[in-house]
């Protein structure tokens, strides 16, 4: 197609042109006059498109009439008069002119008026009204820029990424088809003009790509721009050089020796500073890092280039870079470093690091040595027959090298087993006689040096045993041996570099291999990979293992670490990872471009055991990161989400914007480029266990039924009305949403009603009302609202309204100008002495502030009008005014009238324009009048403001408002919608000098894989430093808790106890004691127990002990149990009252701590106020008696989790210890009683109370050690 369907160059000329005269080809009798009103017959672009007619003294519309149409002559640029007859065949045989009928019947039918323009997508595009012309409404704005004649073409993006586009007030498609393709510039963010001429049109520009695209667009293998998921080696460096899907923030759980389930290791090379022989060698300044910018993606999916993030490209010339790797090291779980050492017959290489550390005994962290005893070849650049510095293995250096080994031993922080230090060997077999070496060696070792080290082969190059060595055991060394009997997968990834030549393996199936290998009969330390690529070594002709993730390596390190615990190295739950940070290969764990610091933090859940659990896991979508209502409300309830309730967050983000940075903040977010772009990041969290995503607006809702695909469960909140989803063209997307979405919250059934007519949906039970919470603290400041009245000049007497928000027509501002002008003739209503004043707070729209500019100055020249402007704080402007106005035409449910609520300020607003009016009429907060009615309004106000408003009635307003709109409740109740059955659990943490203790305990409860409702520190008046340390570790895990200390010691447990379970809001308690832990999973697996029986009024898990220092005690009680009953309590179960009670607490006391415990808090309260007067009596056994009050109520049942999930920690001196003989025998007698009277105890279980009581009172009796 060479020119352009909107000139006229590639028309027919009429072979004749009549005489100036009376057309008379056709009768123009029925022409409708709007033709020429409309601009359907444009004769500013007609004339000069057809010359020969003006030049024929022709009157243009006429002769267009009678002949130009048959002939071809457009009236228009978008109407062909013989396309529409040729494609309509009705038009020809109707007789009339075709744009007659095109505007007679034509478009109501859905014709077009040409192949430019589509009217039925235009007229829903921008909700054109049916009797509206869509041809007509798109010829009076196309040169405006925000009109576009088809879904192909933006004309919106087209003149903001083309600005003078813009500024010529041109025609943006004319000017695209006609000069803008060959001159490089996109018709849309969907459509790449150099990527289509060069695929499909070999360059050439003599044809318009978006109409070889709109006529081929069917066919396979056409796309407009290049598809998502088609790599490049460009792209894939784009890709992998910034934030994955899998990216995280260096945030570690924190691990203590409580919680540590192994002992971690890494191995850890030097080579990342320059020194003589390098230089020499590879050329001066060469490091590890002079490598790594080799590395490039030479297939689909190839992670390549590897760029440092955290730590950059460091130098450890000085001791500060491992200082901190070490603290990285630490905080994510890693026990200790395994040095690469380099010994060549008495010559070091690349010792100074390792030296720097011996040196400073400050760095505190445990090592042991690797010896690295190969030659030293050229193999990195191909001449691997090349020796630089060979080992020799001569007898007579044995003396130094042990030697060397030994000076390394007696470091106080050298890794030592059973009193022995670790040696570690990487290829024992190069080593002559190996076995009688050893030998040798064990025999110097114990007569020069006095040590006797354990020595440790690294499993490599097909040596696994030992044995064969004369070694004590073994330490993996992957990907050696994991892919001995793999089959490489190369040929099944898409290779981008043709001169490829590497291996390529899965990381699952390594992953596979490890775990099913069988245990050997030799000891071994287990090891694992991060990942694994040596491309930066070798150069496409390196092994590498493709998917290995965050999650991937968690799952297999958390294995590795159950195996250590059945099968320990000498009695030490080793496992190693290899490596801290060998980049050039791909394996490392400090943090990258790419993933951040996602595998430290898996490192730290799978040590601590987090990673056995599936914590409470939430995505939430956003449409953009501007600052405005609902990204702020997104921003905060994820804030909530994540510091009140623990659950894991994300952010996925459709758009950028300057929140971006505090969505980043506060939990790992990602901004995605395009829908496939989003869809393929909801597909990876969904591989890391997300599955339930939180869609706030419509703007966002086209994602969600890409997200149900995925299996997520999606939750959509609206927040717009009909309106705005027209202006924007969110209606698809809203629809889409809507129609999908598991659940759908409204603020408002005015907003709920009208989006579903507007969408054609009928409203169902997924369509939840939850009026929008207030995140913001508001609250009436006097002292600010004397501020802000003197600032605006307000007298005494003077009365001043508010309006807020971003002034344009939907917001209404018009309306608050004439507001205005009322009030202002109505002064004289009021004292004679007042005047009214009106202030808006807020931005402004530049064409409204153009089109009011004088009616602007005339009204502020007043000094009665006010524009303060946009203002980050506003408390201090409601807390000045005594009314606010929602002068809006549309609004759902602003933010902005409940903050005038909560500072106390009553509200006007005009009906049916949003939910705020119908929420005024239910509440009484406010008053409502007729829609748009200014005048009324005007009124209303008056009398509000000329009422006296006492502090009383403010202060009345506030508390109620702040009620209804309470930002916990809000967050708790799309908490619950997104998690369906989710219970609300108050946790209650009572203290009294516990404070070494409080940042494990609170860490055991922030760690929790089910949402918590609320955390309830209870401080019993502690001398130490309780406060501090608590407010200290609530804000390093950024969680929020309620800390309640008393004024005076209680003196009482069981006060505390029902001070706990009176502050607590949820269904129920857990009373944490501050020295106690526990499992993450430990309410998970005690409420589901309890959840599935209403009749549960308790519920409790086994426990292991602990002393005051954290050494275990017992692995669990159940050896305990079993002294009431063989085999009791081995298995989990619900158990009814009297049963239990028989069997397992009419004896003893089988609960043996409270922090094992979770209350129906309902049921606690009833327990506490029949016996709570009895409680404290009670010195030892209070809790029994409690626990048997409550299984006393009528049906109740009680449930047991047989899995050690509580961790109690029992102190020398407790108060069991220290009690009095005969008032401990008493208190168990005493309960022993109660328990066979309420419950009725047969005569055989009073004979084994006895037997207890007897065997207890000679126990306590007898001089023993406390």
């Amino acid at each position: 197609m060479g020119a352009s369907p909107l000139t006229a160059s590639d028309e027919q000329a009429p072979s004749d042109v009549p005489d100036a005269a009376e057309p008379t080809a056709a009768d123009i009798s029925s022409v409708p006059a709007s033709l020429l009103g409309d601009k359907l017959f444009d004769l500013n672009w007609y004339a000069p498109q057809h010359p020969d007619i003006v030049g024929a003294g022709l009157d243009p519309f006429e002769h267009y009439l009678a002949y130009g149409a048959f002939e071809g002559r457009r009236p228009n640029p978008y109407f062909d008069p013989l396309w529409y007859l040729e494609t309509y065949p009705e038009a020809k045989g109707s007789g009339l002119e075709p744009l007659t009928h095109y505007v007679r019947s034509g478009e109501s039918a859905g014709n077009r008026p040409g192949p430019l323009f589509d009217p039925v997508w235009y007229r829903d595009r921008y909700g054109l009204d049916e009797a509206e012309l869509a041809l007509a409404h798109y010829l009076a704005r196309r040169t405006t820029g925000k009109v576009s004649p088809i879904p192909d073409f933006d004309a919106e993006f087209y003149t903001k990424a083309y600005p003078d586009i813009g500024a010529a007030g041109i025609d943006p498609f004319e000017h695209y088809i006609n000069y803008g393709f060959r001159e490089g510039r996109n018709p849309s963010k969907d459509f790449d003009t150099n990527f289509y001429i060069k695929r499909y049109l070999r360059g050439s520009t003599t044809e318009c790509p978006l109409f070889h695209f709109l006529a081929h667009r069917h066919e396979p293998g056409i796309f407009g721009r290049m598809p998502d998921d088609e790599a490049s080696i460009p792209r894939e460096i784009k890709r992998f050089t910034r934030p994955g899907p899998d990216f995280e923030e260096f945030k570690p759980v924190a691990v203590t020796e409580a919680n540590r389930k192994a002992k971690l290791l890494a191995y850890y090379l030097p080579q990342f500073h320059a020194f003589p022989e390098n230089n020499a060698w590879w050329g001066e300044g060469f490091t590890e890092w002079t490598n790594i910018v080799r590395g490039v993606p030479r297939f689909a999916g190839h992670y390549q280039p590897r760029v440092p993030r955290d730590l950059g490209f460091y130098s450890l010339d000085t001791t500060d870079t491992m200082r901190r790797q070490v603290g990285m090291a630490k905080a994510a779980g890693l026990f200790g470093f395994v040095f690469y050492h380099y010994w060549f017959n008495g010559r070091r290489l690349m010792e100074a690091p390792t030296e720097r550390f011996l040196a400073d005994a400050s760095i505190d962290m445990p090592f042991c040595l690797m010896w690295a005893n190969e030659n030293w070849t050229r193999r990195w650049d191909g001449a691997e027959n090349e020796v630089l510095i060979s080992q020799d293995y001569l007898e007579e250096d044995d003396e130094r090298l042990l030697a060397d080994f030994n000076r390394h031993f007696q470091d106080p922080r050298y890794i030592r087993v059973e009193g022995r230090p670790l040696l570690m060997i990487y290829r024992p077999r190069l080593i002559p006689e190996t076995a009688q070496t050893m030998t040798r060696w064990r025999k110097m070792f114990r007569e020069q040096f006095h040590e006797d080290p354990i020595l440790v082969m690294a499993q490599s190059f097909k040596d696994t045993d030992p044995r064969v060595f004369g070694m004590d055991g073994a330490i993996e060394f992957p990907p050696h041996k994991l892919t001995a009997t793999l089959p490489p997968i190369t040929n099944t990834v898409n290779v981008l570099d043709t001169e490829f030549e590497g291996q390529v393996y899965r990381y699952e199936d390594v992953v596979q291999v490890s775990l099913e290998e069988p245990a050997p009969t030799y000891p071994l330390i287990k090891t694992l990979v991060p990942s694994w690529d040596n491309d930066a070594r070798r150069q496409g002709s390196g092994l590498t293992l493709i998917n290995s993730t965050p999650a991937r390596y968690e799952n297999w390190l958390t294995q590795l670490i159950a195996r250590a615990q059945k099968a320990p190295f000498f009695g030490e739950t080793f496992v190693c990872v290899n490596a801290w940070n060998e980049w050039c290969e791909g394996a490392y764990l400090e943090p990258d471009l790419h993933f951040g610091g996602a595998y430290l933090n898996a490192t730290s859940r799978a040590v601590t055991g987090v990673s056995q659990r599936t914590n409470a896991r939430v995505v939430l979508v956003g449409h953009d990161a501007f600052p405005s209502g609902a990204q702020q409300l997104l921003l905060n309830i994820g804030r909530t989400l994540r510091a009140q309730h623990g659950v894991e967050i994300e952010f996925l983000l459709l758009g950028g914007g300057k929140l971006e940075r505090d969505y980043m903040d506060l939990a790992p977010t990602t901004v995605a480029a395009a829908t496939a772009d989003a869809l393929r990041h909801l597909k990876a969290l969904q591989e890391r266990g997300f599955t339930t995503a939180l869609v706030n607006t419509t703007a966002a809702g086209h994602i969600i039924p890409g997200a149900a695909d995925l299996g997520f469960a999606t939750h959509l909140l609206v927040h717009e009305l009909p309106r705005i989803l027209r202006e924007k063209d969110l209606t698809a997307g809203a629809k889409a949403g809507l129609t999908t979405a598991n659940s759908v919250v409204f603020p408002a059934p005015y907003v709920r009603d009208k989006v579903a007519e507007a969408l054609g949906l009928p409203v169902d039970e997924r369509m939840q009302i939850v009026p929008n919470g207030l995140y913001k603290n508001v609250s009436f400041s006097p002292d600010g609202a004397r501020q802000i009245r003197a600032e605006l000049g307000l007298g005494l007497e003077d009365r001043l309204v508010l309006g807020m928000g971003y002034a344009d027509m939907r917001k209404g501002f018009d309306h608050f100008l004439a507001l205005w002008r009322s009030l202002r003739d109505g002064d004289g209503d009021l004292l004679s002495r007042s005047r009214v004043h009106c202030c808006w707070v807020g931005g402004m729209d530049p064409q409204l502030k153009d089109w009011l500019e004088v009616e602007l100055a005339d009204a502020q020249a007043t000094g009665t009008f006010h524009l303060a402007g946009y203002q980050t704080a506003v408390t201090a402007y409601l807390s000045a005014a005594d009314a606010f106005v929602l002068t809006s035409r549309e609004d759902p449910f602003p933010a902005v009238v409940l903050e005038a609520l909560s500072a106390g300020t009553p509200v006007v607003a005009f009906d049916r324009s949003g939910g705020i009016p119908d929420m005024l009429r239910e509440t009484g907060f406010g008053a409502v009048v007729p829609y748009g009615d200014v005048g009324a309004m005007a009124v209303t106000v008056r009398d509000l403001i000329g009422q006296p408003r006492g502090p009383e009635t403010r202060q009345q307003q506030q508390e109620l408002a702040q009620t209804a709109f309470a930002w916990a409740p809000y967050v708790q109740r799309l908490l619950s919608l997104a998690l369906p059955g989710l219970k609300t659990v108050s946790v209650a943490v009572p203290n009294y000098n516990y404070a070494r203790f409080m940042p494990d305990r609170l860490g055991s409860i922030f760690r929790q894989s089910y949402p918590v409702h609320e955390v309830i520190v209870l401080d019993d008046k502690s001398t130490d430093d309780s406060l501090p340390v608590i407010r200290q570790t609530a804000d390093e895990w950024q969680r929020q808790i309620k800390l309640v200390p008393n004024a005076q010691n209680s003196g009482s447990v069981f006060a505390q106890w029902r001070k706990a379970a009176e502050l607590a809001t949820g269904d129920y308690l857990w009373i944490a004691e501050a020295d106690d832990l526990c499992e993450p999973d430990f309410l998970a697996r005690v409420i589901k127990m309890m959840d599935e029986d209403p009749s549960v009024v308790l519920g409790f898990s086994d426990s292991r002990a602990i002393d005051s220092d954290g050494a275990d005690l017992m692995e669990s009680y159940k050896g305990y149990y079993a002294t009431v009953e063989p085999g009791a309590l081995s298995r989990s179960g619900v158990f009814g009252a009297d049963e239990f009670v028989r069997r397992y607490l009419s004896v003893k006391n089988l609960i043996m701590n409270v922090s094992a415990v979770v209350w129906r808090r309902d049921a606690l309260l009833r327990a506490l106020d029949r016996c709570e007067y009895e409680l404290d009596q009670f010195k030892v056994a209070g809790d029994w008696r409690l626990y048997l009050d409550i299984l006393a109520e009528p049906g109740a049942r009680i449930a047991y989790e047989a899995t050690p999930l509580n961790t109690h920690r029992r102190h020398t001196e407790s108060v069991t210890h220290s009690l009095r003989t005969d008032l401990h025998i008493a208190e168990i007698e005493r309960l022993q009683a109660r328990a066979t009277w309420v419950f009725r105890l047969a005569e055989a279980t009073q004979r084994v109370q006895q037997a207890y009581l007897t065997e207890v009172t000679e126990y306590l009796k007898k001089p023993h050690r406390s």
